[in-house]
């Protein structure tokens, strides 16, 4: 079965890398699908990195984690990579945002995603265990708007918390007030707290309870704002049907060890399959059968491939 072509695993986006700068991050979202993500041992430079991107191509990069304004060299990546003519974006949970980190950290920036998932900062709270300040915000994206940075809010449709045509446009209310270009509202992956777009508005503006055949991104204008609704399919939640035989867009992540895997990877249960090949490629060794070289790069081989992308990793957050 093929995705409607405007999703991201049907293939559209095609000159986009997501950047996983690195694991850590300052928030505590329940729903965060990179907790149990892959995490290489290994990290290589920002030059390795930035230099990876580039090789790949792509005319549009996003730096991702993790929480990403953690990066102690995030200007250094993104001066390097603006100044090869790349359009950098990233996403935040917005800590870290005031005048002062975005002057200073985030030169050349061409657009950036910022996570709240509640106009009431006290809720936001709750949800994510991050602390804003409505003023210190304010401020941030004043100046993120003065250098011509696009600015998107990205918010999760949430149980008790924004689940109704009422509290979207309270939030979309918050929007205009911040000056913000556009808001993202999406719906959760695997959670119990999950709610439906669609029944929010009554099927109203194309949402569907079909998304991976007639679209899971759909753009509109609602209160005066350009809004995102993001839908999920039966890749991504137990509440809708799973596609059968779903034939996904190829699509790409760099990680923070200097390489790109095919999509968002999470760890393989293949460990002790692996100690029994180990094994038996010893017992080659001892006889002769097989060189030591060779079986450290099998070895060294299966430990690169020891994870696998996840279902549906043409879905991005």
């Amino acid at each position: 079965m093929k995705p409607h072509p405007n999703n991201f695993c049907g293939g559209a986006f095609p000159d986009w890398l997501e950047v996983n700068l690195l694991k850590q991050c300052n928030a505590q979202c329940v729903w965060c699908v990179e907790k149990s993500g892959y995490h290489p041992k290994q990290t290589a430079s920002w030059r390795q990195i930035a230099d990876k991107a580039l090789k790949h191509g792509s005319k549009n990069i996003i730096l991702l984690g993790g929480e990403p304004t953690l990066y102690p060299d995030l200007q250094k990546i993104i001066s390097y990579l603006t100044k090869h003519d790349k359009n950098v974006y990233i996403t935040t949970n917005g800590s870290l945002l005031t005048h002062k980190f975005v002057s200073t950290k985030l030169n050349g920036l061409h657009g950036i995603n910022i996570s709240i998932h509640h106009c009431d900062m006290y809720e936001n709270y709750e949800i994510t265990g991050v602390s804003l300040k409505y003023s210190v915000l304010l401020k941030a994206i004043k100046c993120l708007q003065n250098n011509g940075v696009n600015i998107r809010l990205n918010c999760n449709i949430i149980d008790g918390y924004i689940d109704s045509q009422k509290s979207i446009d309270e939030y979309l209310d918050f929007a205009k007030l911040l000056g913000v270009d556009s808001v993202r509202f999406a719906e959760l992956k695997q959670d119990t707290s999950f709610v439906s777009l669609a029944k929010i508005f009554n099927y109203q503006y194309g949402l569907t309870d079909n998304p991976f055949v007639n679209g899971c991104n759909i753009n509109t204008t609602r209160k005066g704002v350009n809004v995102c609704f993001r839908q999920m399919c039966g890749l991504q939640t137990d509440e809708r049907v799973k596609p059968a035989n779903p034939e996904l867009a190829q699509k790409y992540v760099l990680y923070y060890d200097g390489n790109i895997y095919n999509g968002w990877q999470i760890n393989s249960e293949v460990k002790i399959m692996r100690k029994i090949e180990i094994a038996e490629l010893l017992k080659k060794v001892k006889k002769g059968e097989l060189s030591e070289e060779e079986a450290s790069r099998i070895i060294y081989e299966s430990v690169r491939t020891e994870t696998r992308p996840t279902e549906g990793s043409g879905c991005v957050y």
